[in-house]
């Protein structure tokens, strides 16, 4: 039986419709229900088209095939309201796609909220449902908030624009109040801020492991130690594929993210070493460079010592690099990517890159690549690989940006540990990690103590336990 789905649209462009053919005019001729429905579309022109054009456009589909004109209209606002990040969009679909499913299963209008009753309203009824969801293990409590809240922002919005979608929404969706978050600002003082919250919402428990090995660096990351990146070092060169090999080299001697390694572009390593002044060479990154950062943080610069700077100019310049440039849209040109696929597509699609086809009318695949050859070829071939030597290990790709941060440490606090030299170490791994925050910073400088005393700790705890154990046993026998 057919339920509601997603499209992706590989561009999105505001069309109008025509009877008849014309210059620029796209046909459409298909069969709708038994009927043959042929009609041309034709681009509008204005000032505003520029902001209607948006690259992998995500649709909600309606069981029938036919779009949810109420999810469409929503996530075409999110995309003018942030034209140049329409990646996010996807998630938001995805969410909306799972409540439109819900909604045909119980055979419920979105719009009907008639019910004097708050909890026979769709909202409530929804919540109630992944909540149940939770405790059937069929979905983790982050999960439901984030559908439950993709709901609320659908339903935030529907309130501002009853007119525009000819809707009346005749009882509230929710009950909404006011609660403080204590937070610090980045200068550690306590700062508290209002946030509107509702009766819907699902709260995610916040439980940490008391043995956790892990930094929070946008996510839990877990850095290798000094025997696995050996053992990651061996099956990389066994391997022998140079691309992923380096990608890894990358990461763990800069501490960049994956999609700051594979946006990298071969031109900022043509030059010969001997031709760069002062080492290591500082990169910059971020919007308007064709390289990507988390989070579009601009004004940032990648620390790329010689050694790897060699490594990356021996590559890039090599005959093989060159023939799969050849293969690609950018040819020889010096923003062509760095790294680049046996047939000549990048791995991590720039959003640079993306965004510049809204300006042009180059055609775009349905989805774009998001490192996800990487990603494989770690689970399939260097994970097993390692495995033979470290039984039951596992990594992530990011976990060598959290290696690069702790072996950093490592190196620059064997002269001691003193005040003067913490504060320096803490600034100055801030800025090779771009790090907002100081206090993440903390995280990877604090890191091996934290991990000396928790081990302490287990044993001690260990070690009291079991003699207790076994001097009770004795007392019995």
């Amino acid at each position: 039986m057919p339920i509601a789905s997603i499209l992706v649209l590989p561009i999105h462009r505001p069309t109008k419709v025509a009877l008849e053919p014309g210059e620029g005019r796209i046909p459409v001729d298909h069969q709708v229900r038994g009927q043959r429905v042929k009609y041309w579309r034709e681009l509008r022109t204005s000032k505003a088209t520029k902001w209607d054009t948006f690259p992998h456009f995500p649709v909600v589909l309606n069981a029938d095939g036919s779009p949810w004109e109420p999810g469409y209209l929503w996530l075409l606002d999110r995309a003018r309201t942030q034209p140049l990040k329409t990646s996010t969009l996807r998630p938001l679909a995805e969410a909306l796609r799972d409540y439109k499913v819900w909604l045909d299963d119980e055979k419920l209008a979105w719009d009907d909220f008639s019910a004097d009753h708050k909890l026979l309203r769709p909202t409530y009824r929804y919540r109630s449902h992944v909540n149940d969801l939770i405790k059937r293990g069929v979905i983790k409590s982050s999960t439901a908030a984030r559908r439950m809240s993709v709901v609320i922002q659908f339903y935030r919005w529907v309130s501002d624009n009853q007119d525009l979608l000819a809707c009346q929404l005749q009882n509230a969706p929710w009950i909404e109040r006011e609660i403080g978050l204590e937070l610090r600002d980045s200068k550690g003082f306590k700062q508290v801020l209002a946030v509107t919250t509702t009766d819907i919402s699902i709260k995610v428990p916040r439980r940490d492991y008391a043995w956790d090995k892990t930094i929070n660096d946008g996510g839990k990351l877990l850095p290798l130690s000094h025997k696995e990146q050996k053992v990651l070092v061996s099956a990389l060169k066994e391997l022998g594929n140079r691309d992923f090999e380096l990608m890894h080299y990358v990461s763990l001697l800069t501490g960049a993210r994956i999609q700051t390694v594979l946006t990298l572009r071969w031109g900022s390593f043509a030059r010969p070493p001997d031709q760069i002044n002062h080492w290591p060479m500082k990169l910059q990154c971020g919007p308007g460079t064709g390289v990507d950062t988390k989070g579009d943080v601009a004004d940032v610069y990648l620390s790329v010592h010689r050694q790897l700077y060699e490594w990356l100019h021996v590559y890039s310049t090599s005959p093989r690099s060159a023939k799969r440039r050849e293969k690609s849209l950018l040819k020889q040109a010096e923003i062509n990517y760095l790294f680049l696929s046996n047939q000549g597509g990048p791995y991590y699609e720039s959003k640079d890159d993306i965004n510049a086809i809204r300006d042009s009318a180059e055609p775009m695949k349905r989805s774009s690549s998001t490192g996800q050859n990487l990603r494989a070829f770690i689970k399939d071939k260097v994970t097993p690989l390692m495995q033979k030597t470290l039984p039951g290990f596992e990594y992530r790709f990011h976990d060598l940006r959290a290696t690069f941060g702790t072996n950093w440490i490592d190196s620059v606090t064997k002269g001691g540990d003193t005040r003067e030299r913490y504060m320096w170490c803490r600034e100055q791994l801030r800025k090779l990690m771009w790090h907002k925050q100081a206090t993440t910073t903390d995280g990877y400088i604090e890191y091996r103590q934290h991990m000396h005393m928790l081990e302490t700790a287990l044993e001690g705890w260990n070690t009291t336990l079991l003699d207790l154990i076994a001097s009770a046993g004795e007392e019995k026998a």
